[in-house]
Formats: structure tokens, sequence, C-alpha cells
């Protein structure tokens, strides 16, 4: 029988814990020792938390060092993007950095940014060996991802990798991350497959490689500076921790959970990371690699991670600014009014047009992407007619463990559609409006499924989806029968047989019970707005225009018969723009200095609800 453990009691006198509440009595010194500097009270107390079965750390209460910001990187969107990325050059002297796309350079003073390549995607950059060149795994406008070494000063591109290395043990074209050590001379590789991940470690040029084959989740190696050791990553079994080393089975002197990137200091003494506090925003953390109490080295509102650093002490940060909130503006132009002061977006209306469906949540791009599908992505509704914003939801629509966006409801209101992941699935779920039963999924078989949207006649609810095209998936439209009676699905959901667009079907809604809008988007930047017959033939483009902006929506009035749509305006912000469906010149409707997203037209076609977000990493150094 386990001894009983000692508990002690806690009474907290402000933050999200109302009443007395018990922790064992060995994590009591974690909070003892952060109480002497109030500032990292809360962040003392998740780490005691965290270390309920790991003995006790107590977390430093040392001042926090001085920070200085390098650049503020955009990033264009809410959806379909991911965090910027940033790493420093081994000597110190530059950050290179993605944003909307384009990999670019700065020197860590600040100055001038240097753009140097453009892609439709880059999910993870390194420094190679030297300060001259950086590797990126870029996505080009055909769809094709492949690593891609760019001269930091020219911006000239040649492939990293163009065949496996010898011996067969691994093939570089399918790293999802790799490192380089101090030196160039060696170079660590993580594959990944549906059994767990795969290290490989070798000579930089490929030759003595050996793999070690893991059934956690490995992501970002990075060596020692001694060169010895690759330390990573490693999820299972519910947690995130430090490897060291990277697929062992040691256990490693951090036991805190650890997100993103780590590094190390020049002296292999201290392994710098980033870890949860009580509110659940990621801090920057740094231990010593011997063992000790972490410090805590920020104090940011939002998540601060992924470190890199350079030989000569100098760290590198990122910390994001993520916003989203909902606005109304009358469809002829004029002020905004703001709707939500909660994280919100994706607006649709009720279709008596007195509120409005948005998607909401805590949700943290670090965190929640781990665990994805399973993120704070819920379901609810506001009032149009609110005096002030709103600081939460006035009705939960669906609140469930995984990503939940885009709902619409039926024509007699009785039914709302909805995008779901519960379950592994990327579907359409339906569920009565008034909450009486479950969703349940009306479709199967999606990936990368859009919002879908109800016809007029409640027949029919169309959306988009991605299907397999040779090399890379091609977004299509799908359209599945449906009765608003009883909810009951009248005709499995079969793909719509269009001629005439050439791109990706991004946003899809109806025009009439017979016809459809689409927005389709050819290459990095050029959009389309089509109408198209329901069950398919020849699309007719309504509107060609620039956007780098992807998955921003549409928005369709049948009364007027026109489209609502983002582009950037010439003052540099994306705006929403309207346009005749029968063709003509776009009028902009937004002109505050804020970037919009997901226009939505009211029923009535008097009103535009839209998603307004602010989305950017701001890079940091802590100079040694």
């Amino acid at each position: 029988m386990p001894a009983r453990a000692n508990f002690a009691t806690v009474r907290t006198t402000g933050g999200r814990l109302p009443r007395p509440f018990t922790l064992p009595a060995e994590v009591m010194p974690a909070i003892i020792c952060s109480r002497a500097n109030s500032p990292v009270w809360f962040a003392a107390l998740s780490t005691a938390v965290a270390l309920f079965a790991t003995g006790p750390t107590c977390v430093s209460a040392q001042p926090l060092p001085t920070r200085r910001l390098v650049v503020t990187a955009r990033q264009l969107g809410p959806v379909g993007y991911r965090d910027p990325l940033g790493v420093i050059s081994p000597d110190g002297e530059w950050l290179a950095f993605t944003s909307g796309g384009w990999l670019s350079v700065v020197h860590t003073a600040g100055g001038p940014v240097q753009r140097l390549a453009r892609f439709a995607n880059v999910a993870s950059i390194a420094w190679a060996p030297g300060t001259r060149s950086v590797a990126a795994l870029a996505t080009d406008s055909t769809g094709t991802t492949h690593w891609i070494l760019v001269d930091a000063r020219t911006g000239v591109m040649r492939e990293a990798w163009t065949a496996p290395f010898p011996g067969g043990f691994a093939d570089p074209r399918f790293f999802r991350q790799v490192a380089w050590s101090s030196d160039g001379t060696k170079l660590a590789g993580i594959t990944l497959s549906q059994s767990g991940s795969t290290l490989w470690v070798g000579d930089a040029n490929g030759s003595n490689g050996r793999v070690i084959n893991s059934s956690s989740r490995l992501s970002f190696p990075t060596w020692t500076p001694d060169e010895k050791t690759v330390v990573c990553i490693a999820q299972g079994g519910g947690r995130s921790l430090v490897s060291m080393p990277c697929g062992g089975v040691e256990r490693s002197p951090v036991q805190l959970e650890a997100y993103g990137p780590i590094a190390f200091s020049a002296d292999n003494a201290t392994l710098y990371f980033a870890s949860p506090n009580a509110g659940g925003a990621l801090e920057l953390f740094s231990q010593p690699v011997a063992g000790g109490a972490p410090r805590r080295l920020t104090n940011f509102a939002r998540d601060t991670y992924a470190p890199t650093m350079a030989t000569t002490g100098r760290v590198m940060f990122g910390m994001q600014d993520y916003r989203t909130f909902v606005a109304v503006i009358p469809a002829a132009g004029g002020r905004a009014r703001q709707l939500t002061a909660f994280q919100s977006e994706t607006p649709s209306w009720s279709r008596d047009d007195k509120t409005i469906g948005v998607t909401y949540g805590t949700w943290r791009r670090v965190i929640d992407d781990l665990h994805y599908p399973d993120i704070a992505q819920d379901l609810g509704e506001v009032r149009v007619d609110v005096d002030a914003p709103a600081a939460s939801p006035s009705r939960v629509i669906r609140a469930s463990s995984s990503e939940d966006q885009g709902l619409d409801w039926s024509p007699d209101g009785r039914w709302i559609v909805l995008h779901s992941h519960f379950g592994g699935s990327d579907d359409v779920w339906l569920q009565p409006a008034d909450g009486s039963a479950p969703a349940h999924r009306i479709s199967s078989g999606g990936y990368e499924t859009g919002w879908p949207r109800w016809s007029p006649d409640g027949r029919w609810i169309a959306y988009g989806t991605e299907i397999a095209n040779g090399q890379r998936p091609r977004g299509v439209v799908f359209l599945l029968g449906v009765n608003a009676a009883t909810g009951e699905v009248t005709r499995n959901a079969q793909r719509v047989p269009i001629t005439g667009i050439a791109g990706d079907i991004e946003s899809v809604e109806w025009l009439t019970a017979d016809s459809l809008v689409v927005t389709a988007v050819e290459g990095l930047d050029h959009q389309t707005i089509y109408v198209l017959p329901r069950d398919g033939g020849a699309a007719r483009v309504v509107h060609h225009f620039t956007s780098p902006q992807r998955f921003s929506g549409l928005g369709v009035s049948t009364v007027g018969r026109w489209a609502a749509y983002v582009a950037p305006a010439s003052d540099g912000f994306f705006q929403v723009f309207r346009v005749s469906l029968a063709g003509g010149p776009s009028t902009q409707i937004t002109t505050d200095p804020t970037d919009k997203t997901q226009p939505s037209v009211s029923h009535d076609g008097a009103s535009i609800a839209f998603t307004v977000f602010s989305y950017q990493m701001q890079f940091w150094v802590i100079d040694p």
C-alpha cells in the first residue's frame, strides 16, 4: 500500500482560484521561494503543480533580464497560418525570419529588412554552417515542398539535398526539421511517421549516419555546444518534455512541460526553453543543465517561446501577439461597430439577422497546434444590437474538445450546420439550433474542409474541401442533400463538376437555390470570384483581385446581387470591398487602420460583419 502524501493548503488573494485548494507539501518550496518576487507568484504556482510527480523544484526569483526588440513580423490572417519563424545566425549578427510567405533577414541591432525569397509556405528554417545561407523547408506556388538553401546576402536559391544519403539510412528531403552543429560538421534531422519519429545523426555530408527510432513525436532538434549530443522535444503520454539525448529514455534535468524550439548557452551550462504559466501562456525559462531551479526570463501576456542562441551568448526569442474580434458595418460603408471584446472570428448571420454566430476560444498556436485537432475553438453567438462589445458569447452553441468553426443556420432556423474535427474527423456536422440534441456528422472523408453553407430553399449544403490531385491536394466544391424538416441526409456528398477554374476553391456561398458563388486562389496572390451552377458546369468570372491573404472568406448578398471580399487597400491594411456579381469596379467599404478578414453579409443585405485581426510575432534578443 503506498504511503499517504503530506498535503498543505494554499490560499490565494487574487487570480482565478476563488477558494482554498490543496497541494502536495513537497511542491511548497517552489511557491515559497517565489513569493519574494510577486510577479512570478502565479508562474511559480503553475510550476509547482506541474512538478507534482517530479519532486521539489524552486523557480528562481531573480530579476528579469534586459530584453531588446529587433523586428515585428506580420502574419496575413488568422486561418491557415502559423506563427512566423525566427532563428539567430551563429555569430549573433543576423536574424532570419518568415512573414507572409517571405523569408527575410535583418540585423539584430535593427535596420532595414532584406526580403530574400517568397514561398506559399515555410514550415521550418535553420542557419546552415556559417552565416551565409538559410535552409528553409518551403512550399512553392506549384504545391511542391522541398528544402531550399537561400543565400542570406543575395537571395540566390538552390536545392539543399537532391538524393538520399549514402547507405540508405535517411533521405534528407523528407526531414521535417534539421540542425547543424556549431562548427557545421554534423547534422541532425527528424522524420515523422504514423508510428512515431526517426532521428538521423551523422556528418553534414551524409556519411557516418545512425538512426534512432522513437514512438514519441520528436521535434526541434538542437546540438549541445560540445557537439556530442542532440537534444529535442518529445511528445508522448500527454506531455511535452525536453528529451536529453533526443529520443533517449534517460531522465532530463528539465521536468517542466516544454514547447517549441530549445537552445543551449555557449558554455553548455544552461538550457533555454518555453513552458506554460498558470494562465496557459508560454514563458521563456532557463535552467542549469546540471540541475537546479528554472529561472523565468519573460512576463508577456501572450506566448513567448522559440529561443535560439548565438555562439556569442546572445539569445533570440519570439513573442506572439494574436487577437481577433468581430465587427459590423453598413453595407454602403460608414462607421464600423465592434461586437466582441473576446477572441472571436468567422462571423455568420442568423436567419433573422438578430444574432451572429462566431468561432471563439483561448486558442494558442503553439500548445493547441501540438494537440491538433483538439484545440480550444468553440461556437457561440452574440447579439447584433449590443450597446458595448460583448465580453463573452450570449449563448454557447457547441463546445467540443476539438476545433469547431463556420456555423450556418438552416433557412427555417431549426438546424445549424458546422465544420468540426471532433473524433478525428474533418467534416460537416449538423445539430438542432436549440441544442436539444448533440451534433452528428453528415459527411465523411473530408480534408481541410471549409465552412458549410445552407441553400436558400433548405435542400442542399455546399462546402469546400481538398482532394488528391497528383503531387498536391486541390480545393473543390462538394454538395450534399438534406431534409431541412428532419435533418436527414437525402443525398451523400458529391463533388460538383466545374469547368473554367484552374485554381483552388476556398470559399463557397449561395446566390440562389440554383447557383453558387466561390473564390479561387490561382498562384500566390491572384484570386477570382466566380458564379457557377449548383449542379456543375462552366464557371463565370465575376472579379479578379490580388491578395496574399488565404482563407479570407466571402460574403454574398442575394438582395442586390453583390459580393463582399477582402484585399489589401492603398493604406496597406486588409480591407473589405464589395463588387456587383454582374461585374464592374469594386468599392472599398472599410477604411479604419486595422486588418480585416471573413466578411459575412446579413440576409437583408443591409450590413456586413467581419473579423478584425492583429497577428504578428515580435522577435526580441537578450544580450549576454
